[in-house]
């Protein structure tokens, strides 16, 4: 697995993101990570595509391994 680089992070409101789009946009292109919150919980993450690239690689490399490791099981379940 490649290590990814470190990532600043911020975070704000969603109410308050809604407005500043361009800027959550321009910061995870610059290699941000920005926290939206609601009630002061954070709810979700805008990345950099990199990291989400990332992500979806490893997530379909792990349900790759467990499917193959698991076959038996999947295919009674399937019947």
């Amino acid at each position: 697995m490649t290590a990814l680089p470190e990532f600043d992070a911020w975070e704000l409101p969603v109410s308050e993101a809604r407005d500043k789009l361009a800027e959550v946009v321009a910061a995870a292109e610059a290699g941000k990570v920005v926290h939206l919150t609601r009630h002061g919980r954070r709810v979700a993450a805008v990345v950099p595509e990199v990291m989400a690239e990332t992500a979806d690689s490893q997530v379909r490399d792990l349900s790759k391994r467990f499917a193959s490791k698991h076959r038996a099981l999947l295919d009674r379940l399937a019947e």
